[in-house]
């Protein structure tokens, strides 16, 4: 939002490719799913399920950065 309104600017070799890939690879959301799934549930095997489901899509989104991060080779609009 601060590129938007012209607060602050993209380094000069970096374009939002760049940025949405390392997004998805920073996984910020599998810590606190564990987290949250620990609470949430009292059975083992409803943990169990949550925590591959959790794992899935973990391992889903790291090969979506890849992707993104492996196609970029310059700043991008």
């Amino acid at each position: 939002m601060a590129t938007r309104i012209g607060l602050a600017e993209l380094p000069e070799d970096v374009g939002w490719r760049h940025v949405h890939g390392t997004a998805r690879l920073a996984g910020i959301g599998f810590t606190m799913s564990l987290f949250i799934a620990d609470l949430a549930f009292d059975d083992d095997a409803l943990l169990g399920s949550a925590e591959v489901g959790i794992l899935a899509a973990s391992v889903i989104t790291d090969l979506a950065g890849y992707a993104l991060l492996r196609g970029a080779s310059g700043p991008t609009p």
